[in-house]
């Protein structure tokens, strides 16, 4: 059995991307991660780079997330 060690919470993939990403301007806070996941939360489930886990919060593909959040981000493939 392989281990994905991609996986983490959505805060701490947010927190990642905005480090990774500051020209888009983004704070790596809880708030502005939830208005984020208002308008491309969708998007982020239909590529797999966000899940629920447990049903109660939101995990992310740390890869995946990154890719998709910066297309998003920029008006890349929805």
């Amino acid at each position: 059995m392989q281990i994905d060690h991609q996986w983490t919470t959505a805060h701490d993939a947010w927190r990642l991307f905005t480090e990774v990403h500051p020209e888009l301007a983004y704070r790596g806070g809880a708030q502005q991660l939830y208005n984020f996941l208002r308008y491309h939360r969708d998007a982020l489930v239909a590529r797999d780079a966000l899940r629920r886990a447990k049903g109660r919060f939101w995990i992310a593909h740390r890869g995946r997330f990154l890719e998709a959040a910066f297309e998003l981000s920029t008006g890349g493939a929805r």
